[in-house]
């Protein structure tokens, strides 16, 4: 399987393009990008837009054009698949230590357990989304034996949630500084959605992060990340991909596309893999290895 290319140069582009551009908030948002936030919910079956769609809607035409040519794809057996196959496989073991931790006492565990399968589930989508957009940008055109085959009916899967984010700027005391350490520690423009999150708990975010943040940047852990994106982009060659030429005569110009390629860049290779290895390890706190290796809402109708 090949190695996805070399990308620090965007990824550190982007690093600085994304909290200058800030995110376009669904409430916020036009009606061409509220057209494709629903077509997120429905496809990816969450009840939230995600923070890369957030960041790609600073660019309408190309964020539409994209989507559209991915959208027919997102419920088709081999994605559900591909999905399936890299959550299996994100656990980083040996867990960190916690069976000494009263969870119970440090938070609303259902709804925590709901949110945390509930990211749990989309994050390999996310992955594989995001490969599938930059290959595009980077040339790749994809392999595409015919037309998507719908295995789900689109809409949000039962049994997901989502949560308040909380906005690390407006928190003090402790939970500031955990927060500002999850981010500097990942080297991220802002917190996770995941963590913000988990901040309306922030006992429980404390003991989480304390036995999750020793392993961020670990050799097991760039190991795992390497591995993941590499299989992510082989399943994402499979798709058809929106390519840098369609995007330019879809109207964005060749300064936008540089612009777009290092956010993306961003998201695939630091923010959503660094979230995809460590939300597995929540979840085994909570409910055991072998709970992470499945989701329940994959396939359900």
């Amino acid at each position: 399987m090949a190695e996805p290319r070399d990308r620090s140069v965007d990824v550190e582009r982007g690093l600085r393009l994304v909290p200058r551009l800030g995110e376009v908030m669904p409430e916020e948002a036009g009606e061409e990008v509220r057209v494709v936030y629903e077509g997120v919910r429905a496809n990816l079956r969450v009840p939230f837009v995600n923070f890369v769609f957030r960041a790609l809607a600073n660019y309408p035409s190309y964020l539409t054009f994209a989507w559209t040519k991915l959208e027919p794809w997102l419920l088709a057996p081999r994605f559900e698949d591909a999905s399936d196959a890299l959550r299996a496989r994100a656990l980083l073991e040996p867990v960190p230590e916690a069976s000494g931790v009263d969870w119970g006492s440090l938070g609303d565990l259902g709804r925590i357990r709901s949110f945390t399968d509930t990211i749990h589930y989309v994050l390999p989508k996310l992955l594989l989304v995001a490969s599938a957009l930059d290959e595009g940008l980077a040339g790749e055109s994809g392999t595409v034996d015919g037309p998507a085959s719908v295995a789900l009916r689109p809409g949000v899967a039962e049994g997901t949630t989502t949560v308040p984010m909380v906005a690390t700027g407006e928190t003090s005391g402790r939970l500031r500084e955990v927060l500002e350490e999850i981010r500097d520690r990942h080297g991220h423009p802002d917190v996770a959605s995941y963590y913000r999150g988990l901040a309306n708990w922030p006992p429980f975010l404390e003991a989480a992060w304390e036995r999750v943040g020793p392993l961020v940047g670990a050799p097991a852990y760039a190991e795992r990340k390497r591995e993941l994106l590499r299989e992510a982009r082989n399943a994402a060659l499979e798709l058809p991909l929106p390519t840098a030429e369609e995007a330019q005569r879809h109207g964005v110009s060749e300064e936008r596309a540089d612009e777009i390629r290092a956010i993306v860049a961003l998201f695939r290779f630091r923010i959503i893999p660094d979230t995809f290895l460590e939300v597995p390890l929540v979840k085994a706190f909570l409910d055991g290895p072998e709970a992470t290796r499945s989701s329940r809402f994959s396939r359900c109708e």
